[in-house]
């Protein structure tokens, strides 16, 4: 089963420098959709070690965040109106302000705060572009390197035992979806 890194490691080494490229931007296609982006981050681990995949795994959810920022700032807000009552709009947009950007990088630390909405909602509520990105680079710096440094340790596990490490991951899915369909619908964006 050693075979499987070995031939990560020679698509990697055929990609070359693309590797350097496709990773972050898997990263932030998923950082832009509401699905858990623990995946890609555990293989940035695997693929990269801790220290690369690290910053592929922050670079790639950056870009993500950014995007989904942007988007919702520039055609989100119009929807939104048409879609919600204006006092709920003025409210969303009362407690984005006074939370201020202290109240914005506590939000990235908190795990059952959902990072995808957290970048959408910011970008519907007026968020400042510079507050939203400087609270996102410093605030997911502690997840991309936990889950890049999971992905590692996984690897680690399955070079040693394949299967301990299969089941290991097929236990951390189960409970990843386990807790995403018991979280309150609110919270999931």
């Amino acid at each position: 089963m050693d075979g499987f890194f070995t031939n990560i490691d020679l698509w990697l080494a055929g990609l070359g420098v693309w590797a350097y490229v496709v990773a972050p931007l898997v990263m932030a296609t998923v950082s832009i959709l509401p699905v858990p982006a623990e995946a890609p981050a555990f293989a940035n681990g695997v693929l990269f070690g801790v220290v690369v995949g690290s910053v592929v795994t922050w670079s790639g959810a950056m870009l993500g965040a950014w995007i989904s920022y942007e988007i919702a700032q520039a055609y989100g807000r119009p929807l939104a109106r048409r879609i919600v009552k204006p006092p709920a709009l003025e409210k969303v947009d009362h407690l984005a302000e006074s939370a201020g950007w202290w109240g914005l990088l506590v939000a990235r630390f908190i795990p059952l705060v959902a990072f995808t909405a957290l970048n959408w909602g910011a970008g519907l509520s007026g968020v400042p572009r510079w507050r939203f990105l400087w609270t996102t680079a410093l605030g997911i710096i502690p997840g991309a390197i936990l889950f890049t440094s999971s992905g590692v340790g996984l690897g680690a596990l399955y070079r040693r035992s394949p299967l301990w490490a299969a089941a290991l991951a097929l236990a951390v899915l189960v409970g990843i979806a386990v807790w995403a369909a018991r979280r309150p619908r609110e919270a999931v964006g």
